[in-house]
C-alpha cells in the first residue's frame, strides 16, 4: 500500500501497485497507480519520453485483446463528455 506522501495524512489517497507502459522494443516504463493524482493535484510531469510511450498505446488493441466482448472505451450512459 501507497499513501500520498504529498497530501494530509487524512486525506491521502492510497494505491496499491504500478501501471506499465511499451516503449519502444525492449523498454517498458512503470508508474504508480497514483500518478494521475501526482499530475492532476501536485502538477507532477512526468519525462517527455514517458508521456510519448503513453499516447502511442493502441487502447482499441490493447482492450480488445483484454476484454473481446467489452465495447471500448466503456462509458456510461449519464457521464458528461468534456472531448469528443
Amino acid at each position: 500500500m501507497h499513501d500520498c506522501d504529498l497530501c494530509p495524512e487524512a486525506v491521502a489517497p492510497e494505491g496499491t501497485g504500478e501501471v506499465r507502459i511499451p516503449g519502444e522494443a525492449g523498454i517498458a516504463y512503470a508508474a504508480p497507480f497514483l500518478i494521475t493524482h501526482y499530475i492532476t493535484v501536485h502538477g507532477y510531469r512526468p519525462p517527455q519520453v514517458f508521456i510519448d510511450a503513453v499516447l502511442a498505446v493502441d487502447l482499441d488493441a490493447w482492450a480488445a485483446a483484454r476484454w473481446p466482448d467489452v465495447p471500448f472505451p466503456w462509458v456510461p450512459d449519464e457521464v458528461e463528455r468534456m472531448l469528443e
